[in-house]
This record gives C-alpha cells, sequence and structure tokens, in this order.
C-alpha cells in the first residue's frame, strides 16, 4: 500500500477477492458494474486467492482494465484482503464481493461520508438477490446469513460498530503499519466462518476511540443467493459458524465490544421478530409466520452454541487427557457433629469430601487432604468449629413427622441391571419405613433375569414389566400400581438413605405441596469420568429445605419457573399420587431409553408449579448415586442432559405457544447461566476440565427440540405396553 496524496477529491482503490471459477459469472456482473460507476473508482484491484485456473481466466477477460493479483499470503478471504490493501494506491479503499452487483450510484455514496476527516469506515447496505425465491420461513432478522442487510440494523444511516463484508470501504490509513484483517477469523474458501469486517471494525474503534464507523443505506450492492444458500442446512450451518467466528472474536477484542451489538439484537430484534411471526400465524392464518419465529428461534440457539464451542475450545479430548497429572480419587465419608467419633478411615487414599451432618441432617461439605488415609485431627477439628454452628433445620411445615407417616410407594424404573437393582432394592428395605409399597418396573428387559431375582429374593416387591423403551413410560407403567397418597422415584443404580422415604413423605402434611425432591450425593468418586459428572451435573442444591411456586415463595429467579431442575432430579423425587395422576404422569416423549433422553423430570416439575402446587426441595432425604465411570459416559452423559434440557423446553413451548417470547427475551440469560452453572465445579486433581462437557450439552440442548418433535410422534404411535 502506498500513502496517497490527500489533496483533492480523495482516489479511491476497489478491491475484489475471488476464489472460485464457479462464480465468473457473478465476477463478470460486479467488473461491469464497477466500470458503470457515476463515480469510477481510481484502481481496480482483483485478487485470486490460490487458484490457477480462476487466475488465467481473469487475466484473460480483465487486464489491463483491473490489475490481477495472487493472494500472496494463507488463503483464506482475510488475506486475500490484505493482498490487496498491499497494492492499493487510493486514500480510500473500498471492498466489493465478488457474487454482489453494486448499483451505479454505489461508490459515489460509499465514499461520500469520507469527507469528514472523522469517519474511518463505511458500509452500504447489500440486498438479497434470490436465485429462485425468498424462502417463506426466512426471517428478515438472520439476513446476515447470506451476507446482506438483516432488521435490526438502522434504516436512515448512522453510526454502527462494524459493517458489512461484501460492501464496504476504509480510509487507507488505517492499514498503515501493516495493520489489516486477522488471519485468526475470517472465511477459507466455501466455509461459513467469517467476521473479520467485524474484528477489523472494533480494533480501530479501541485504537481510535473518536474514530466514526458509517452506515450507509444508499450505497447499495445486491448480494447473489444461490439455491444451496436458501436451505435450511445453509441457514444452520451458517448460524453456528457465526457464533463460533464471534467466539474468537472475543478471545482478540475482548466479550465486551464482540457482543455490543448482538445484546441489543437478542434482547429486541429478535424477541420482535418472534411476535411479528406468531401475530402473522395467529390473526392472518399465515403458516409461514410461525415457520420464521421458529427459525429465529433455533437460529439464535445454533449461534449461541457455537460461541460456546469457540469459547470452551472444541467438542472432543481424548478420554485419557489430562491437564493435571494422573488422576487423586476421593474418598466419601461422613461426619456427625453430635458423635464425637472421627470419620471412617479410607486406607490408600489421599484425599476425601465429608459430608457433615448434625443429628442426620446434612449441613454441609467440605473437601480435606487426608493424613495416611485418615481425616487428621486438625482438620477434623477445623470442620466441627466451622460447622458447629450449624443445628438441624427441621420442616417448617411439619412438627411432628413420626406422628404423620403417610403411606408410600417408591417405584424403580431398571433396564438389564439386577446388581445394581439389587442394592438399591436392599437399601430401599432397610429404611423400615412403615406402610412402604416397593415397585419395579422391569423396561424392555432383554431376558427374564431381573424378573426372576425379584420375585424369587424380594416377595414383598411388586414386579411390573413394560415392553415399550423410556424412563418416563416406565415411571406411568408404576404409576398404574400405585395405592399410597405419596409416590416416590429412584434410580436402580442409587443406595437410599435410611431416612430417605421418611424426609420426602414429612414434607407432604399441606396439601398445597405437589413434589418434594432430595439431595442427590455421590455414592463414590473414584474415576475421572465420575469426578467430571458429579463437578458438572449439579446434583447437590444446598442444605436448606426450600419451597418454591408462583405465589410467595418464587424466587428472585428470571428464569424461574423454568429453572425446576435447579430444585432436583429425576433419581430423587416424590409427589402426590393424585396431583401427578391428576397431570397426566409423565411426558412418554421425554426420558431415558427414548430419543428424548432426558427432560422428563424437568416436564413433571414445571407442571406441577404451573398448576399452582408448591415443590419443596428437602435435603434431608438423601440418595447416593453411582454415577457412570468411563470419561466418555460424562460426555455422553453431558450430550443426553442437552438434548433432555431441549426438548423440555421445546415441550413447555408446544403447551403455552406465548412462552416462546419469554423464552427468546430470557434465552441470553440461560445460556450465561447454563455456561457458568455447568463450568464451576472442581472434579479434582488429574481429571479433565469440566469446560469440556459443556460443548456437548451445548449441542445436544440444539438437537433438543428436534429431537422431542419426532419423539413425541413416535410416542403417540407407541402401544401401551402390557403390565
Amino acid at each position: 500500500m502506498t500513502t496517497p496524496d490527500t489533496d483533492g477529491p480523495l482516489s479511491v482503490s476497489v478491491v475484489i477477492c475471488a476464489f472460485t471459477e464457479h462464480r465468473l459469472a457473478d465476477l463478470t456482473a460486479a467488473i461491469d458494474a464497477l466500470r458503470g460507476q457515476s463515480r469510477p473508482a481510481d484502481q481496480v484491484i482483483l485478487v485470486i486467492d490460490h487458484n490457477e485456473v480462476l487466475l488465467r481466466l481473469a487475466r484473460s477477460a480483465w487486464a489491463p482494465g483491473a490489475e490481477i493479483l495472487t493472494n500472496q499470503g494463507a488463503p483464506g478471504l482475510s488475506d486475500a484482503r490484505n493482498t490487496g490493501v498491499a497494492a492499493a494506491t487510493g486514500a480510500v479503499i473500498a471492498f466489493l464481493d465478488d457474487d454482489a452487483t453494486p448499483e451505479p450510484d454505489w461508490l459515489e455514496h460509499l465514499v461520500a461520508p469520507f469527507a469528514d476527516p472523522r469517519v474511518v469506515a463505511v458500509g452500504g447496505a447489500a440486498i438479497p438477490r434470490w436465485e429462485s425465491a425468498r424462502p417463506r420461513w426466512w426471517p428478515a432478522e438472520f439476513d446476515w446469513v447470506v451476507g446482506c442487510t438483516y432488521r435490526g440494523m438502522p434504516t436512515v444511516g448512522g453510526e454502527v460498530r462494524n459493517v458489512l463484508g461484501a460492501t464496504m470501504a476504509f480510509r487507507a490509513d488505517v492499514f498503515a503499519g501493516g495493520e489489516g484483517f486477522s488471519l485468526v477469523v475470517g472465511r477459507v474458501g466455501a466455509s461459513a466462518t467469517g467476521c473479520e469486517e467485524t474484528e477489523l471494525c472494533i480494533r480501530l474503534r479501541q485504537h481510535r476511540p473518536d474514530a466514526s464507523i458509517l452506515f450507509e443505506p444508499r450505497a447499495v450492492v445486491h448480494h447473489r443467493v444461490t439455491p444451496a444458500r436458501e436451505r435450511f442446512a445453509y441457514f444452520a450451518r451458517r448460524t453456528f459458524a457465526e457464533g463460533r467466528s464471534k467466539a474468537a472474536v472475543a478471545r482478540l477484542v475482548g466479550a465486551r465490544d464482540a457482543l455490543s451489538t448482538e445484546r441489543s439484537y437478542v434482547a429486541r430484534t429478535l424477541p420482535a421478530g418472534v411476535g411479528r411471526g406468531l401475530v402473522s400465524t395467529c390473526w392472518r392464518g399465515d403458516l409461514s409466520g410461525a415457520a420464521r419465529a421458529g427459525a429465529i428461534s433455533i437460529g439464535f440457539l445454533l449461534t449461541a452454541t457455537g460461541y460456546g464451542l469457540g469459547r470452551v475450545g472444541g467438542l472432543a479430548r481424548p478420554a485419557s487427557a489430562s491437564e493435571d497429572g494422573d488422576f487423586v480419587p476421593i474418598r466419601l465419608v461422613q461426619l456427625e457433629l453430635t458423635d464425637p467419633s472421627p470419620p471412617a478411615a479410607a486406607p490408600g487414599y489421599r484425599r476425601a469430601r465429608v459430608l457433615v451432618r448434625s443429628e442426620g441432617r446434612p449441613v454441609g461439605t467440605t473437601d480435606v487432604p487426608l493424613d495416611e488415609g485418615r481425616v487428621g485431627p486438625v482438620a477434623e477439628a477445623r470442620i466441627r468449629e466451622d460447622f458447629g454452628s450449624s443445628t438441624p433445620r427441621p420442616s417448617p411445615t411439619v412438627a411432628s413427622p413420626r406422628a404423620i407417616a403417610p403411606g408410600v410407594s417408591v417405584v424403580v424404573a431398571t433396564h438389564d441391571r439386577p446388581r445394581e437393582l439389587q442394592r438399591c432394592l436392599d437399601s430401599l428395605l432397610a429404611t423400615h419405613y412403615p406402610c412402604l409399597q416397593v415397585i419395579v418396573v422391569d423396561n424392555a428387559p432383554s431376558s427374564s433375569v431381573t424378573r426372576d431375582m425379584v420375585q424369587h429374593d424380594y416377595p414383598t416387591v411388586t414386579y411390573v414389566h413394560e415392553d415399550v423403551a423410556g424412563l418416563a413410560r416406565a415411571h406411568n407403567r408404576g404409576l398404574q400400581h400405585v395405592a399410597a397418597p405419596v409416590v416416590a422415584f429412584t434410580d436402580d443404580d442409587v443406595v437410599v438413605d435410611p431416612s430417605w422415604v421418611r424426609s420426602l413423605a414429612a414434607q407432604f402434611s399441606s396439601d398445597r405441596v405437589g413434589c418434594v425432591t432430595g439431595l442427590i450425593w455421590p455414592a463414590e468418586l473414584e474415576t475421572p469420568g465420575q469426578a467430571m459428572i458429579e463437578a458438572h451435573g449439579g446434583f447437590g442444591k444446598g442444605f436448606a429445605t426450600r419451597t418454591f411456586d408462583l405465589d410467595g415463595s418464587r424466587p428472585d429467579d428470571p428464569l424461574f419457573p423454568y429453572t425446576a431442575g435447579a430444585l432436583g432430579s429425576g433419581a430423587n423425587m416424590a409427589f402426590r399420587t393424585d396431583v401427578l395422576r391428576e397431570l397426566g404422569g409423565f411426558d412418554p416423549a421425554l426420558g431415558a431409553g427414548s430419543r428424548g433422553r432426558g427432560g422428563d423430570d424437568l416436564a413433571a416439575f414445571l407442571d406441577v408449579i404451573e398448576a399452582g402446587y408448591s415443590l419443596v426441595y428437602e435435603p434431608a432425604a438423601i440418595v447416593h448415586h453411582h454415577h457412570r465411570r468411563e470419561a466418555g459416559d460424562a460426555r455422553t452423559q453431558a450430550l443426553n442432559y442437552g438434548i433432555g434440557l431441549g426438548a423440555y423446553l421445546t415441550r413447555a413451548v408446544s403447551r403455552r405457544p406465548s412462552s416462546a417470547i419469554d423464552f427468546l427475551r430470557l434465552a441470553p440469560r440461560a445460556v450465561v447461566h447454563l455456561v457458568a452453572s455447568s463450568s464451576a465445579g472442581d472434579p479434582g486433581l488429574g481429571a479433565d476440565r469440566v469446560r469440556r462437557l459443556l460443548p456437548w450439552q451445548l449441542l445436544g440442548l440444539v438437537r433438543g427440540p428436534f429431537v422431542y418433535a419426532r419423539s413425541a410422534r413416535e410416542a403417540r404411535r407407541a402401544p401401551q405396553g402390557a403390565s
């Protein structure tokens, strides 16, 4: 790049970058339109990005009228543009896409604002030129997907954060000192990535706070949209890639500046677009309006997912990889404050996680190093001192839980895990709770082993067979056999605490309580996979009894009640039987074993709360859960959690379409909440970082809506099974 003469009218160089001969007709139209400009370019530079065939065609067609160059750097749009900048002689350097055709006065309007010395960049308007017809489902809010001006941008011009790559111009001195387009971002070939002009504009503003970047809507180009780009597959791929590109920009210039425009876009433009689509459908009978509203929601989720993946650095990591050396297994021990006896010894362990209890109730937890397999006297004294002020916190609604003791049925669904089921049943029967009914639902078994074991070893346990796979369907089958006013559910891979049934049942003294959940504590943390699941899953919900409903006990949480899962999980939950039956039980399109993979518990919690009942979290109701052992299992579980969450939210919207606006409004907070809550845990020394599971959960979240739609159709067609 030479230093231009700034006296008199500003000279202009126009740079076009091309990478494929398949756009030769578009490139020809762009160069022909440049020759007919009302304000002619002083220099036209065509940069060919590592394509010898296109280079020969370009030289034969447009030399010497245009300077034909080859990209001297790495393949991709960023270095191709940098090559053009290096050869430019104008005081202003304009950029035009090879598939964009400018209006005759494009360059005149694009350059005019540079008469103000404060202006360092100007962007024009790119109008989509659909090769066939604009898809009716395509929302104008997402025209940026095809590189065009979108709804939400200024309509009359003015200051913007960044310009659009298809039609933009910069003052040449912006590139002085070797500054240019970053190679960390930017499109390579036909890839869907981008944001190189966004990063440059933000960096420019950071270096020159008084600089002005303008949008000039009269500088119009018509951007061709091929049939391949009119498809939903491209829409999905491009929105996902945009999120990853934004993550790269955030790493370069900071998340605050990288997302400054997007915050307003997400908070205002997208909800308004969803509202317009739904109004169009509800009031005008235009079904494409609902499709546009859905596309906006899906586009946002895909972009947010791409951003989340980009921020945490990818989807996969070898199961054997470890950032902190060999994993240190964690021994689970308990300490009762009213018992002077020290915690049990743990020979061979270097670290312990202590569940501190006072008169049986859990009051807290702490991790401590072990001295020759024991909690040392100093560490024990510190624990007793730190938690010594903790006293049992009885239920505020129950004065004498032993006097109430309502009948309880416990449903345990199982699938080909007789050994784990036997351990669970032994712990249930050891609770010695009066009026206890235990129901085992054998869900789509591959053999009669479980049936034979239950009928032979546990004659007091009710055995039920359910042919169709799915946890929700198994729970509903068990619900049909419940004879007690309270029904509890747990998994076959847990061991229940001796007071589990009683602690759950005691909370149902009020008729307004529809559901009670409890504390899920790990049974072991012997492997990196188990430690990652515990740190990522957030099974522990605290040590205080809490009541949540839509009235006086509504939490100070804008995401409530859609965060009902923050109150518990399906491995430890109980319902008033008549309430659960009144609500229709569990959604068979959700839950492990179905395509929905999860979310059946969350949906039931939401149903209870929206029906006007209270949901109580009671930490004294403890189950000890055996997490999966392998690191690959942790990733699978994170993926399934995400699918279940996405399916559950889709169900909520399908049942109450008006909630879509609330969901879109709350979506930014929800993504932040999900990222923060899923990445905060410490899995322990030698375990892979928990944030590595977040991409899998986000990927599952995006798949959830599609999965639920298919799972719901299959659930409607599935037979009811045989009892």
